[in-house]
C-alpha cells in the first residue's frame, strides 16, 4: 500500500511543480508531457516503484529520439515536406518507446499505457 502511495505522492508533486512553473511562466506553453490530461493518464497506469524510473526513462528516450530526428532533418539539404517526414520519424520513436515499455508493463497496464501514449501524442499535435 505504501509503495503505491509513495508513487502517487511523487506524481502529485510532479503535477504541482508543473502547475507552479505554469504560474511563473504563464506566457510559455506547457509541454505536452506536463498537460493535466497526460499526467492523469500516466497516473492511471498504476506503475510500481520499480516501474516508475523505467517509465520515465522510456518517455525521456522518446523525446530525445524526436529531438534527434528533428535536428537531423533540419541539417539535411532536402527541406521539402518536413511535416510528413517528422510524422514518420515520430512513428519510429513511438515504436521504440512501445518496445521499451513492453519490457516491463504488465498485460493489465498495457491498455492504460496505450491511452497515455495516445493522450501524449494528441497534446503534441496541438502544440
Amino acid at each position: 500500500m505504501f509503495k503505491r502511495f509513495s508513487g502517487f505522492a511523487a506524481l502529485v508533486s510532479l503535477v504541482l511543480s508543473a502547475v507552479v512553473s505554469t504560474v511563473y511562466a504563464a506566457d510559455q506553453p506547457t509541454p505536452a508531457f506536463a498537460q493535466p490530461e497526460v499526467l492523469k493518464a500516466g497516473l492511471q497506469i498504476g506503475l510500481s516503484e520499480e516501474q516508475q524510473p523505467k517509465f520515465k526513462e522510456g518517455v525521456t528516450n522518446f523525446f530525445n529520439c524526436r529531438i534527434s530526428a528533428f535536428n537531423k532533418l533540419m541539417k539535411g539539404r532536402d527541406q521539402v515536406d518536413m511535416e510528413r517526414k517528422m510524422k514518420s520519424k515520430t512513428k519510429g520513436c513511438v515504436r521504440a518507446m512501445d518496445k521499451e515499455m513492453g519490457s516491463f508493463i504488465t498485460e493489465e497496464q498495457q491498455p492504460k499505457y496505450e491511452n497515455y501514449r495516445e493522450t501524449l501524442l494528441a497534446h503534441m499535435k496541438g502544440q
